[in-house]
């Protein structure tokens, strides 16, 4: 949940996590911000909480189905992000590898809906999943979140189903993985990723495992 504290700060409240949770996302987010990567600053941290910067502007997703004549431009946007993302070492402290062994920062959520776009320029939120793991599995792992949205999925899942999931997924793909090397590599490890989340819908589950038959 996220609470606007004031015109400058928000407070993002887990309802369930545990301590050294908040910490590690609040050590890692100063770690990318160290190297220059866009994304709001921490200002406190306790159990539950974290205090950000207040960040004014919309999603990209919002601009991708409000302008969908500009998608392009927000996909190639996207695969940048994670290229400067994956060009930063992890740091030797972090040992959270949730996708599997590593030497990069991932994002694992890193979708247009987690992008804000400022005045400033794009801002990436929510480090709930990041941690340390190949740069590829990354890629892999927006390119299942775009390719398998469904209507009645929640936010994400409803702007991939309404701008063409195929279309997007393949674009970002080509923008993100000219090889198509990450892809091939890492694409089971993201699917099974994606499959292990708790809160996934069924329609979401089906399409994963028909695209990736040897993740189910």
């Amino acid at each position: 949940d996220v609470y606007a504290l004031d015109g400058q700060r928000v407070l993002r409240r887990y309802r369930q996590c545990a301590p050294f949770q908040t910490e590690r996302e609040a050590r890692l987010i100063e770690h990318v911000r160290a190297h220059g990567f866009p994304t709001p600053a921490v200002h406190d941290v306790s159990e539950t909480d974290l205090v950000f910067d207040r960040v004014d502007g919309p999603t990209m997703g919002d601009e991708m189905t409000r302008r969908p004549w500009a998608m392009d431009a927000h996909i190639r946007v996207l695969a940048q992000l994670h290229d400067r993302l994956h060009r930063l070492p992890a740091p030797e402290w972090l040992d959270h590898e949730p996708i599997g062994p590593g030497t990069s920062v991932v994002h694992l959520d890193l979708h247009p809906l987690n992008v804000l776009l400022s005045a400033a320029g794009p801002m990436v939120i929510d480090w709930t999943n990041a941690g340390r793991g190949p740069a590829g599995a990354d890629v892999a792992l927006t390119w299942v979140l775009l390719r398998t949205g469904v209507p009645d999925g929640h936010a994400l899942m409803r702007v991939a189903a309404a701008l063409g999931g195929r279309y997007v997924a393949r674009r970002f793909a080509r923008d993100a993985d000219a090889s198509g090397t990450a892809m091939r590599t890492h694409l089971e490890a993201a699917a099974r990723y994606r499959l292990a989340d708790p809160s996934l819908l069924e329609a979401e589950r089906r399409t994963i495992t028909r695209l990736v038959p040897a993740a189910s």
